[in-house]
């Protein structure tokens, strides 16, 4: 058994009004439309995502169907937190959050947050962050926290870090792994700058 990677819980304090978000030219932020944005959602986050650890390729149909089912089985699943970036018809970044963790109901939870290759680089990253953090400041949260892959190959954990998210250390995770037979490591190990 060897170890495969460190995962982190970064939290806030939301203590005074976070910075707002300077947003990079032409982005429009818009929360996600039931019944409309779900399609479109669901396959930019599949895109962003495929630079994810552990990621595997498998049909956009079957994530979609995966994706429908978490947010129509879960009681706090509001559609006012999940925000859709913008560029003219094409969605750049996605911001999905829920009102709280599952552990503390004053903390504000990011659940997922991803912008698409064409768009890194540019601060839309940070742009979500921070936007998350006003919304729950606005909401009354103390806190607000996320779960983050410790050697994430998008730089994640810089970014968090930048906004002044510091890692908890009392919900540090280690993933081991074992090889049972041999096989074809399938997972993205880097990101081709070239695309990225």
């Amino acid at each position: 058994m060897q170890r495969v990677g460190y995962f982190f819980r970064m939290v806030i304090d939301l203590d005074d009004h976070p910075p707002e978000p300077k947003w990079p030219e032409g982005i429009d932020i818009r929360p996600m439309v039931v019944g409309k944005d779900e399609w479109p959602m669901i396959e930019a986050i599949y895109e962003a995502f495929r630079d994810h650890w552990g990621h595997v390729e498998r049909p956009i149909e079957e994530e979609y169907e995966r994706w429908m089912h978490y947010i129509n089985n879960n009681d706090d699943f509001d559609p006012a937190l999940y925000f859709l970036a913008w560029d003219g018809d094409q969605i750049t970044g996605v911001l999905l959050c829920w009102p709280k963790s599952q552990d503390d109901p004053d903390m504000g939870w990011v659940d997922g947050l991803c912008v698409r290759r064409p768009w890194r680089k540019r601060g839309l990253g940070l742009a979500l962050l921070l936007h998350s953090f006003g919304l729950f400041h606005e909401r009354g949260k103390l806190r607000v926290g996320l779960g983050v892959d410790a050697e994430n190959i998008t730089g994640a954990l810089r970014l968090y870090e930048k906004a002044g998210m510091q890692s908890d250390p009392n919900r540090t995770y280690v993933a081991y792994e074992k090889e049972l037979r041999p096989g074809i490591d399938l997972r993205t190990k880097q990101v081709d700058e070239a695309t990225a």
